[in-house]
């Protein structure tokens, strides 16, 4: 048998099931100066954005609740100690007031 040269004929389309082949092929078509499934790098990105949405809301919902909490702990602290309203008691106090509203400014920020 003869050896046979490479073909002419592109590559089997990869099944787009498989996004990251299905990825590779397009770069590749991109490369070789054919048209791209447009339709479907749309929709990818389209996913992706959702997906990258969606964990940051769920980080900013985590670091809420983490502020509050630690809020709650100083509140806990603070009443522990007496509630002082000396220096150190508004010291404090302040920490645990900034803590508050940083976690509701984040909130209302991003929910626009």
């Amino acid at each position: 048998m003869a050896d046979e040269g490479p073909s002419d004929s592109p590559p089997a389309p990869a099944d787009k099931s498989n996004r990251k082949a299905y990825l590779e092929e397009q770069i590749e078509k991109q490369k070789r100066g054919e048209p791209i499934d447009v339709e479907w790098a749309t929709e990818e990105l389209q996913r992706i954005r959702r997906e990258q949405t969606a964990r940051l809301e769920a980080s900013q919902r985590n670091l809420r609740w983490l502020v509050i909490g630690a809020a709650l702990i100083l509140i806990v602290m603070w009443i522990r100690s007496g509630a002082a309203l000396d220096r150190e008691g508004f010291v404090m106090l302040g920490l645990i007031v900034v803590g508050l509203l940083a976690a509701f400014v984040v909130r209302r920020r991003f929910k626009r």
